[in-house]
């Protein structure tokens, strides 16, 4: 499955390693953008302080890689990618160790015991409603914080300058055989589909 990492060039060495090493960095959930990842909401004395102490210390056992299933969100394009100036990277995670999960929307973070399996994981795979759009993934990790993937894609913003687009293309290329590279247009945007041009 093709999934996306928005980016932008404000740190280009992080940039660059996504192309030369073939990996993706995966971050302590307490550092993801929503300030509400990994809280739940639980009735009392639903959990036992020795449940909670292990849905604490198994959320902190994963590194999460936040991936979307589409390069054309307008929000995502806006405030991950420095207003249309940054790009896209297409991949497909090589990563035999780890685990990719689809994320869930819901209303509230209730805690729901009834879901059994790895209730930390479940708990980071439900994000609220509001943030629906960005039709993520996400790669738990354990141990190393990078996850292999093979570069596919490269899809520029609108807005991305020239000579950053001319200088990635060049450095996708060498690295990245066969790789699709690709200019966003506004039609791309308005409409929610890729063209097919390539550049």
């Amino acid at each position: 499955m093709r999934l996306y990492k928005y980016r932008g060039f404000e740190n280009l060495e992080f940039a660059l390693d996504i192309f030369i090493n073939q990996r993706l960095f995966a971050a302590d959930f307490k550092s993801l953008n929503d300030p509400m990842e990994g809280r739940y909401i639980y009735s009392k004395g639903m959990l036992s302080k020795e449940e909670i102490s292990r849905i604490r210390g198994r959320k902190s056992e994963f590194k999460i890689l936040s991936l979307s299933e589409t390069a054309v969100n307008m929000l995502m394009w806006s405030y991950y990618c420095e207003g249309h100036k940054g790009f896209a990277v297409g991949v497909e995670v090589l990563d035999q160790g780890v685990s990719i999960e689809p994320v869930t929307y819901v209303d509230d973070l209730k805690l729901d015991k009834e879901e059994g399996g790895d209730i930390a994981k479940a708990i980071l795979t439900k994000k609220l409603k509001l943030w629906s759009h960005e039709r993520e993934h996400r790669v738990f990790a354990q141990g190393s914080p990078f996850v292999a993937v093979k570069v596919k894609e490269l899809v520029f913003g609108i807005n991305t300058e020239s000579r950053q687009s001319e200088l990635l293309t060049a450095i996708a290329k060498k690295f990245c055989p066969g790789i699709t590279i690709r200019q966003l247009v506004r039609t791309d945007i308005e409409t929610g589909e890729l063209d097919e041009y390539e550049i």
